[in-house]
């Protein structure tokens, strides 16, 4: 099968699974030294130049730029994480708060949300402590999803791969993509700090580029197969 894609799908889920630990928990140490020697900026973008005028490459490099100027960085990203993201004060970052009519967490939404990882295979750890629709918890999953189609790629299983790239369309179509965008903007407005604006951006933009890539990429796995059991036909 492909190698490109195969190689593609390893680049989509880092980038989901680094989308993800940005969601769920403060910068690590070692985010933390990259913003601070400015590696963060080559790390999110392959092409600096033709990211150069992007909001979320503006905004992360004016914030790497300033970084030095701000005392107890790690510090002071940790307290905005918690309050963007873990204070019932925050943005609520679950599905349930914003497709939910009642805003139930915990609720029909999140249960549907636990039940598409459980049709995919992807268990939840009894020490996760956030909900299943917290958007890390979405940008994880397809993070997972991604793993499993790289596989699928190299083994160059057909069948299996449909299956798979068939829930990634599915998941963002029901649910990733019908309210990250709406929390991202929140994040935007309420953040202090040019990272999490900058993050927040990012993910608006890679998931503009998903919904396209991952339409696409349907279409011509069904093709193939189509193809293929025609000639075994």
């Amino acid at each position: 099968m492909s190698e490109m894609e195969s190689i593609t799908a390893g680049e989509r889920e880092n980038t989901y699974r680094f989308l993800a630990s940005l969601y769920l928990k403060p910068p690590s140490d070692s985010v933390i030294a990259m913003i601070k020697d400015g590696s963060i900026l080559s790390a999110i973008t392959a092409n600096e130049e033709s990211n150069a005028g992007s909001p979320f490459y503006s905004e992360l490099a004016e914030f790497v730029k300033n970084a030095a100027q701000i005392p107890n960085l790690k510090d002071e990203l940790e307290a905005e994480h918690t309050a963007l993201f873990a204070l019932p004060s925050g943005i609520l970052p679950q599905e349930a708060a914003y497709l939910d009519r009642e805003k139930r967490l915990g609720g029909r939404v999140t249960m549907s949300v636990r039940q598409f990882y459980e049709e995919a295979g992807m268990e939840i750890l009894d020490s996760c402590i956030e909900m299943p629709d917290h958007i890390g918890m979405e940008l994880e999953f397809m993070g997972f999803l991604c793993k499993l189609e790289k596989e699928f790629w190299d083994k160059a299983a057909i069948s299996s791969l449909q299956k798979c790239i068939e829930f990634q369309k599915t998941f963002l179509s029901e649910h990733l993509s019908k309210w990250v965008y709406q929390c991202c903007e929140k994040v935007i407005v309420r953040a202090t700090f040019g990272f999490y604006k900058a993050i927040a951006h990012f993910t608006m933009e890679f998931m503009k580029g998903e919904e396209e890539y991952v339409s696409e990429l349907y279409a011509k796995i069904c093709k193939e197969g189509e193809e293929i059991c025609e000639t075994a036909a």
